[in-house]
């Protein structure tokens, strides 16, 4: 069986047209998948995104995994370490002061009058937020973490903003 699975393996990679894996990268992706299930599974244990003391622990098994398979050499698994990086960055940024601030802000809503780009938390479960409160309603938003959470958090969100925009689709 094992054998099949690797022939499997190695054929999709020759037709995929990229850089072939070879033995060592088949060995490696397996010695990496304990990582990669753990993380899985502990992200289907929420329904939505969870809070960012958990996320800390979902953190360190992302570190393991990108570890783990930095060593990889061919393309499809490159490919698919690029995909882990970016579960890794969205982890570890809800995890942050950052997500830490929308927790809050969903804890205790923000005066919608005073913030009304604050009413986004409120519907848009597991994000924080949505486009339009990251593009057409930045200045709201910015306003919002800094009064309510401080500059660090605002300091996050900056320094992410490509990614939250990303991760939204926006």
């Amino acid at each position: 069986m094992q054998v099949l699975f690797l022939f499997f393996f190695f054929f999709v990679i020759l037709v995929d047209g990229s850089v072939p894996c070879d033995h060592s990268d088949a060995i490696k992706s397996i010695e990496c998948k304990p990582f990669l299930g753990k993380l899985a599974s502990k992200m289907a244990e929420y329904a939505n995104m969870p809070p960012p003391d958990e996320l800390k622990g979902f953190s360190v098994i992302c570190e393991e995994a990108l570890s783990c398979m930095k060593e990889v050499k061919c393309d499809v698994l490159k490919n698919a370490t690029v995909l882990i990086a970016k579960t890794c960055t969205g982890i570890n940024l809800m995890s942050g002061p950052f997500g830490k601030c929308i927790e809050n802000l969903r804890t205790v809503p923000p005066s919608l009058k005073k913030y009304p780009c604050g009413r986004f938390l409120q519907t848009e479960k597991g994000r924080p937020g949505n486009c339009q409160m990251y593009q057409d309603e930045l200045k709201c938003t910015t306003k919002l973490v800094s009064d309510k959470c401080g500059q660090e958090s605002v300091d996050s969100m900056n320094t992410h903003l490509d990614y939250i925009l990303g991760m939204m689709e926006c």
